[in-house]
């Protein structure tokens, strides 16, 4: 899902919107993720028609302005499914007098990483267990796109790494494909010298042991397409921005107001997403490879929880659980409580003291809280 590098610079925000509730076995259905600045289609994605779906468009980060999908697609049961995480941007410059790595959104390296690096990185920041590499067919085919325009000035690098890992979900073995591909950029200015720049694009699919296929997933993979019109809108956008046009995205008053307030919200989502993720990434650094490599075994019981628990900074979620079944949930994070009665309506509130207990609605309880 290394496409989405291709898309234009914006502050953006986006909801999934999903087509058809149900099909029979084998059918698809095309889900969209939406960008409701623009209010127009930015992403789209075919998948199982069963299957659940959430979705979002993040903004670039300071080095790095491109935006991208957030993407969680999964089976009924949850056991089956695909992920693309938020994306890993860094920068640096070879200009001791000019700071290239952005504000503090962006990860504080000043080289360039191998794809496999990364992998050894994300592997201590999931815990899971490290099983074998993976072949990477498509390598030949990525690297020759991406850096078939390279000029003295301006050049590119581009590299992948596959790996299956291993995770228990309960007394399930889950196979983990983790892909990852890194692309890092040099570019020469007459007054600044050479800047750089880096991202790295990770993808997950994942089922029981013994049911992953390549047959499940490369079709989801590849089916991940890019909305041209908004694609091409965000480009011009960009370019009036550049050259100071003074043209406005949209004329009248209300859709400038939904735009600034999408934008906030954006934003905000964003810099909660990315701080949770630098905290992760960093963490794993600090360890050290090796160390995460040598207690990776130990961690094959804990749940894949960190790349989960960005999209659901990214989608707005938090994990709750019943204290009296077990039983995990996801409700809005906007709140900090929810009630939960023995017909499973449920009750949130920002307010601790708003027990809904006593109203003649049933036994509540309150949900806790996870990580």
């Amino acid at each position: 899902m290394t496409g989405a590098a291709e898309a234009s610079t914006s502050t953006v925000a986006a909801s999934a919107a999903i087509a058809n509730a149900s099909a029979p076995a084998g059918a698809t259905k095309v889900v969209t993720i939406t960008d409701p600045i623009l209010n127009m289609t930015a992403y789209s994605l075919t998948i199982p028609a069963d299957w659940n779906f959430d979705g979002a468009v993040i903004q670039g980060s300071t080095c790095i302005g491109l935006p991208f999908a957030v993407v969680r697609a999964t089976s009924p049961d949850g056991l089956t499914g695909i992920k693309t995480l938020p994306r890993l941007d860094w920068a640096w410059s070879e200009n001791a007098s000019y700071k290239a790595s952005g504000t503090g959104d962006c990860l504080p390296y000043k080289r360039e990483m191998s794809a496999a690096e990364v992998m050894k990185y994300m592997i201590g920041v999931l815990q899971v267990e490290f099983v074998r590499d993976e072949p990477t067919p498509m390598l030949a085919d990525f690297r020759s796109r991406i850096e078939s325009q390279n000029a003295p000035a301006m050049f590119a690098h581009a590299d992948m790494a596959a790996a299956t890992v291993h995770y228990n979900v309960n007394k399930i073995v889950i196979a983990d494909r983790i892909n990852v591909s890194v692309v890092c950029n040099t570019t020469t200015f007459a007054l600044l010298g050479r800047q750089h720049s880096c991202d790295a694009y990770i993808n997950r699919s994942y089922a029981p042991e013994g049911k992953w296929s390549e047959d499940t997933f490369t079709p989801i993979n590849k089916s991940l397409v890019i909305d041209q019109q908004w694609n091409q809108r965000f480009m011009a956008i960009m370019v009036d921005n550049i050259q100071q046009s003074g043209r406005a995205i949209l004329q009248y008053g209300e859709n400038q107001q939904r735009i600034r307030t999408a934008q906030y919200n954006a934003f905000q989502q964003a810099q909660a997403m990315r701080q949770k993720q630098h905290e992760d990434f960093d963490a794993s650094l600090q360890r050290g490879t090796d160390m995460s490599m040598a207690r990776a075994k130990q961690a094959m019981n804990a749940r894949s929880g960190a790349a989960d628990d960005w999209c659901d900074y990214s989608l707005g979620q938090q994990k709750r659980m019943d204290p009296n079944t077990g039983l995990i949930t996801k409700d809005s994070s906007a709140y900090n409580y929810t009630w939960v009665n023995e017909q499973g309506e449920r009750v949130q509130t920002n307010n601790i003291n708003a027990n809904p207990n006593g109203n003649g609605t049933g036994n509540w309880t309150l949900q806790e809280n996870v990580r």
